[in-house]
């Protein structure tokens, strides 16, 4: 009696957390339309002295400062570090793509007078003294946003009002105020599948294009206030089929089933799906090629393109800015998910 009875128990509660589990997706959608989906990890193009964080917008600089070759003076080897850092964050925003054509350092070659050090507004993001080896040095890390009032973007459109660049035109003027409402879907972009040679580049201002030439998406067709606050994309990594990304109820028997639950019958939940959401957070296209000079435009299909059109006519999502770019980076995707993981951990100490 007493093991049927803890069996009776053990099913018991089994099925009460399938019940609890089951309202908590249809009351609270599984996937937010955030770009916080846990299976999106940033895209980091590293460099020698720093890295760019395509997913969160920021650009790091590092420099360091040797105490053997600043009189063992601490404080000296701190501002050594931070000067060097400066320089070098400047480095590696000369390096951004602007378009398919553009780096920033490039602009010169057009005659267009742009002081990198004036656009760049960067702050202390860490510094660390690196003790147990033959020569410490102190190690500073400076960041620099990329979007935002305070960021690289906005400081472009900025200086763009006044000195006009060769196919790049002004985005809208802002209409509304820029809205992060969940029901709202994301463009996904996913370009893992092109081959090697043709891989997608980040920029600051890409372009989506269709197979018949038309341009969907450049900063002329977006809303100013929401380039400036989300970037014309963000960039990251996944390992996550495109299925997984477009399949909820897919997705929600795969949670159960790693809580457990694998007996759990197509018939529990089936009618459950159009309860759980209204429209599907993630409209997510193939990327065909990548084009133009450096790769930072993304063709899509002509089948696409209709679809794409009439999402936006209702949802805005390109004027948004709701955009998400997958690209194949398995060196970046590694270190992103590393960082993101210490972020969480680290806000959840606080």
């Amino acid at each position: 009696m007493k093991s049927e009875f803890s069996f009776l128990s053990d099913r018991t509660f089994r099925l009460k957390i399938i019940v609890l589990l089951t309202v908590s997706i249809l009351f609270f959608p599984v996937f937010s339309s955030s770009i916080e989906d846990d299976r999106f990890y940033p895209f980091i193009e590293t460099y020698p002295y720093g890295k760019i964080d395509w997913d969160s917008g920021i650009i790091y600089g590092i420099g360091r400062g040797y105490l053997h070759l600043n009189k063992n003076s601490e404080t000296i080897a701190v501002r050594a570090a931070q000067v060097i850092a400066a320089g070098n964050i400047l480095k590696v925003a000369a390096g951004v793509r602007l378009d398919d054509r553009r780096t920033l350092e490039s602009l010169g070659k057009e005659r267009v007078v742009i002081q990198l050090s004036a656009l760049v507004r960067y702050t202390l993001y860490k510094t660390e003294f690196i003790k147990n080896i033959k020569q410490p040095y102190y190690e500073v890390t400076l960041r620099a946003p990329l979007t935002g009032v305070e960021g690289l973007t906005s400081m472009l459109i900025t200086k763009l009002k006044t000195v006009p660049l060769e196919r790049i035109n002004l985005p809208n003027p802002s209409g509304e105020s820029v809205s992060d409402d969940e029901e709202k879907p994301w463009l996904v972009l996913d370009a893992r599948n092109l081959p090697k040679k043709d891989l997608v580049k980040p920029a600051i201002f890409p372009r989506i294009i269709s197979e018949k030439g038309e341009t969907l998406y450049e900063t002329s067709k977006v809303d100013e206030s929401a380039l400036v606050k989300r970037g014309m994309a963000r960039y990251v990594v996944s390992d996550e089929p495109k299925e997984g990304l477009t399949s909820q109820k897919k997705s929600v028997d795969q949670i159960l089933a790693r809580a457990g639950f694998s007996f759990l019958t197509d018939e529990a939940v089936a009618g459950d799906n159009e309860k759980r959401t209204k429209r599907q957070n993630y409209i997510v296209k193939d990327v065909k090629e990548a084009r133009g000079l450096m790769n930072t435009n993304l063709l899509i299909s002509d089948t696409d393109t209709r679809q794409l059109k009439s999402e936006d006519a209702s949802s805005q999502i390109l004027k948004q800015c709701r955009v998400i770019v997958i690209v194949s980076s398995p060196i970046g995707g590694v270190e992103g998910k590393i960082d993101k993981l210490l972020a969480k951990v680290s806000d959840g100490i606080r």
